[in-house]
This record gives C-alpha cells, sequence and structure tokens, in this order.
C-alpha cells in the first residue's frame, strides 16, 4: 500500500493562531507526544523569526529521534542557514523553504528573478541538508504556467518534497484538485519529487481539501492537533488521519488512540478547545 506522509504543524503555524504561544517544555511534551503518534515530520518553529524559535527547533532536535524535526524559512539566506544550524543536533531534519508564486502583476523580469531566488534557495538549502522541502506560497492564484516553472526549478535545485498550499484557504475541492492534476501532468520532472498539501480552512474545506489531493497523487499532507493554525486554521490532523484509513488503500503509520491525548494537551496548552 501507498504511504502516506504526515506533516505535524501545529508548534509553527498553530502559533500563528491569535493568543497561542507555547514554551520550550511545551513543545518538547508535544514533540514526545507526536513522535509516539508516528508523525513523520515535526515543523517546530520558523528560527530565522525569534531567538525564542531558534532555541525550541535546537533543542528539540537533540531529543527526537524517529520523526523528522523540520524548520521554516522564506528564501533569503539568512534564515535559511539558521535552520540549518537549528536541526543540527537532529538525527533527521528538514529544511522547509517557501517563496511566494503570484506575481501576475510582475513583468517577465519579475519572473526571470522569482525563478532565480527560487534556484538559490533551494540550492543553498540542499548544501545544507538532504532532506529539503519547498513550498509554493499561494499557488492556487498563480499563473499556471509559472507555478509550473517554479516548481520544475525548485526540484532542479535539490528539493526532495513540493508543497502546494492552498494559503488562504479559498479553493473548493474541485478547484483544489484541478490546480494538482494540472501540476502532475505539466511538470516534467514531478516524479522525482514527493507532492505534499498544506490546506487552511477559511471556507472549511482543509480537511475535504487534503484527503482529495490523495487521489491525484500527492503523498504528503500537513496538518495540525485541532486543526490550530492561522486564522480559520490548518486541516484537523486527527480527521485528516481517518478519512485516510477510510479510504481503506493507503498506509498511515499513526498510532490513532493516542490521538484524543493529544488533542487534550493541545487544548491544554492553548486554552483552545477542539472545534474553535
Amino acid at each position: 500500500m501507498t504511504k502516506v506522509i504526515v506533516f505535524d504543524t501545529t508548534m509553527r503555524d498553530g502559533e500563528l493562531m491569535p493568543g497561542v504561544k507555547m514554551n520550550l517544555q511545551q513543545k518538547i511534551t508535544m514533540s514526545q507526544l507526536l513522535e509516539a503518534m508516528g508523525v513523520d515530520i515535526i515543523e517546530v518553529a520558523y528560527p530565522g523569526n525569534s531567538q525564542k524559535d531558534f532555541d525550541e527547533v535546537f533543542n528539540i532536535s537533540k531529543i527526537i529521534k524517529n520523526a523528522t524535526i523540520c524548520g521554516l524559512a522564506s528564501s533569503q539566506k539568512n534564515e535559511i542557514i539558521s535552520v540549518a544550524e537549528a536541526i543540527k543536533p537532529a538525527a533527521r531534519g528538514r529544511i522547509h523553504t517557501y517563496t511566494p508564486v503570484n506575481i501576475k502583476n510582475q513583468s517577465k523580469l519579475g519572473e526571470v528573478q522569482v525563478l532565480s531566488t527560487i534556484k538559490d534557495s533551494v540550492s543553498l538549502a540542499r548544501n545544507y541538508c538532504d532532506d529539503v522541502e519547498w513550498s509554493a506560497f499561494d499557488a492556487p492564484r498563480s499563473q499556471a504556467d509559472f507555478l509550473c516553472k517554479a516548481i520544475e526549478t525548485a526540484i532542479k535545485s535539490g528539493a526532495n518534497t513540493i508543497s502546494i498550499p492552498d494559503s488562504l484557504g479559498l479553493s473548493s475541492p474541485a478547484e483544489f484538485s484541478q490546480l494538482l492534476q494540472m501540476i502532475f501532468n505539466c511538470v516534467p520532472n514531478i516524479d522525482q519529487a514527493i507532492v505534499s498539501v498544506h490546506c487552511h480552512d477559511d471556507l472549511g474545506m482543509a480537511v475535504d481539501n487534503s484527503l482529495i489531493a490523495l487521489n491525484c497523487g500527492v503523498r504528503q499532507i500537513e496538518c495540525a492537533i485541532n486543526g490550530l493554525g492561522a486564522r480559520k486554521g490548518n486541516a484537523d490532523l486527527a480527521k485528516v488521519v481517518m478519512g485516510v484509513l477510510n479510504q481503506g488503500n493507503y498506509q498511515i503509520d499513526i498510532d490513532t488512540e493516542l490521538i484524543n491525548q493529544a488533542s487534550e494537551l493541545i487544548s491544554q496548552i492553548t486554552g483552545v478547545e477542539k472545534g474553535n
């Protein structure tokens, strides 16, 4: 059976929810539970953003042995290096970098500059780490031909995982499915990378969009405990996992008996009740 990779961003994107802040000890406890659950990738923080974030990634990298520890960076050199330094102690580390690809009002020169930025940033990340994920920020609102060029460039530059985020949470399942099918059909080297999705829940479609993505060839889903995340949140990990299991034709290495414990822990840490 085809394995679905579970990428948890509760501690990174979850902190973008107003009023949600987690300290180092809380994140360590959370990371250990996520590892026990069988989560494949744990995105801890944004090391280039603050010393707090850097310290969280660095310290958790020393503790977690089975899951991959991930930090987020923009395309800026100093942010990528910051993630590389923070994940140094990790048994398994990943640099996750993103570039905005919605450049509809820019000139051809603008396109060339963005492609050059993708090439430079992904190559730099790959020099530091064998596991690099690149996200096409705001992919649904970008021009199709440019999006495909951007993805092709990221893969050529060393990205092993390509994430297609519904950054504003505005896509319907039909629209998101169409976007993903176009990417799989039009990017010549797409089979050289794992394709991931990161869906926001502004229209309540994050879980549906994540699950429909599997039919298009997506193999990693980015989600959060209790759907925590910016604005209306991310795809809820529990709903994603149960949805994948219900489809019956995918392998997912999550211990479902620990999901409620994780949900309760996050509610306790953040004060945000499940479903809010």
